[in-house]
C-alpha cells in the first residue's frame, strides 16, 4: 500500500507511557519527565530559552508552568480523552519490574471481576469532526455532562483555554506499512491533524491569541514538533525519540515496540 492519507497507521502509546506511574518499581514519574526531555533537546526550543535549560518546578503550588527557562516557559497537556486514559488505566496489563525483571500481570480490572464495567473510550480526534466553534461553546458551557463524548470534550475545551504557553502532546504513533518517505508521510500526518484539530486550535486563538500553541506527536521513532499560526499547524523540528532515556526506559519496560519500525 502507498503512502497515502488512508493508510496511515495511527497506534495509541502505551500506558506506560500516558498514565502517571503506570509501571512499578522505578522511580516516580510522569509524562510530563520526557516531554521536558525532548524540549531539552530540541534546538527550536533551547534557542526560545536563550540555549539555557528548562527545568520543571518542585512545586505547582502558584499556577507554574511545567517548563520553565529564565526566557521562556509552557505548560504540558495530553490530547487525549478522559475516557480513553481512564480505559488504559484499568484494562492495561500491569507491569512491575523488580532487579532487573519485568512482570506483565493481569489488568486492575477484568470481565470476571464483579464490578467490571466496560468503557466507551473516545478518539478525541474523531470526536471533533464535524464540530463548529459555537459548538464548542455550547458544549463549553453544558454543566452536569454524562460520561462520554461531549464530556470528553468539554475536558478538552478547557484544557485549551490554559492561559500560557502550551505544548501539547497527541499520545499516537504514526506510520506507514511502507515508510519509504519520510518527509511525505511526515506531511500527511500533519495535515491528517489540521483537519481534525482546526476547529479546536482556532478556538483557543481566538481566545488567547497571544499565547502559543504546539501539538507534538510520534512518527517513526521521532518526536515531531508542529507549532499553530495563520490558522494551521506547521512542521518545526524533529527530535530522535532516542534523546529522552526517560522515554526509551518506559517503551522497552511497556513490551509494546512500535509498528512499522525500520
Amino acid at each position: 500500500m502507498g503512502m497515502e492519507y488512508q493508510n496511515m497507521k495511527l497506534q495509541s502509546l502505551p500506558a506506560g507511557l500516558v498514565i502517571d506511574n503506570f509501571i512499578k518499581g522505578i522511580d516516580s514519574y510522569s509524562y510530563e519527565d520526557y516531554l521536558g526531555e525532548f524540549v531539552n533537546a530540541s534546538s527550536f526550543y533551547r534557542a526560545k530559552s536563550n540555549q539555557q535549560p528548562y527545568v520543571h518546578p518542585t512545586k505547582e503550588a502558584h499556577g507554574e508552568c511545567d517548563c520553565i527557562s529564565h526566557n521562556y516557559q509552557m505548560d504540558f497537556k495530553l490530547i487525549a480523552s478522559s475516557s480513553m486514559l481512564q480505559a488504559k488505566n484499568l484494562f492495561s496489563p500491569q507491569i512491575i519490574t523488580k532487579n532487573g525483571v519485568t512482570f506483565y500481570c493481569v489488568p486492575k480490572k477484568r470481565a470476571i471481576n464483579p464490578d467490571y464495567k466496560p468503557i466507551k473510550a473516545t478518539r478525541i480526534f474523531a470526536a471533533l469532526r464535524g464540530l463548529s466553534i459555537d459548538d464548542f461553546v455550547a458544549i463549553r458551557n453544558r454543566d452536569n455532562l454524562p460520561q462520554g463524548i461531549e464530556q470528553d470534550i468539554k475536558h478538552l475545551i478547557i484544557t485549551l483555554e490554559t492561559n500560557k504557553h502550551l505544548l501539547t502532546f497527541f499520545p499516537y504513533y504514526f506510520h506507514f506499512d511502507d515508510n519509504d518517505d519520510f518527509k511525505l508521510g511526515l506531511q500527511i500526518a500533519i495535515d491528517g491533524l489540521n483537519s481534525d484539530f482546526r476547529k479546536a486550535l482556532n478556538y483557543r486563538e481566538q481566545l488567547l491569541p497571544m499565547r502559543d500553541t504546539y501539538l507534538c506527536f510520534i512518527y517513526l521513532r521521532h518526536f515531531i514538533i508542529t507549532q499553530w499560526h495563520d490558522g494551521k499547524l506547521h512542521f518545526t523540528e524533529t527530535v530522535p525519540i532516542e534523546k529522552s532515556p526517560l522515554f526509551m526506559k518506559l517503551l522497552d519496560l511497556s513490551d509494546d515496540g512500535f509498528a512499522g519500525d525500520m
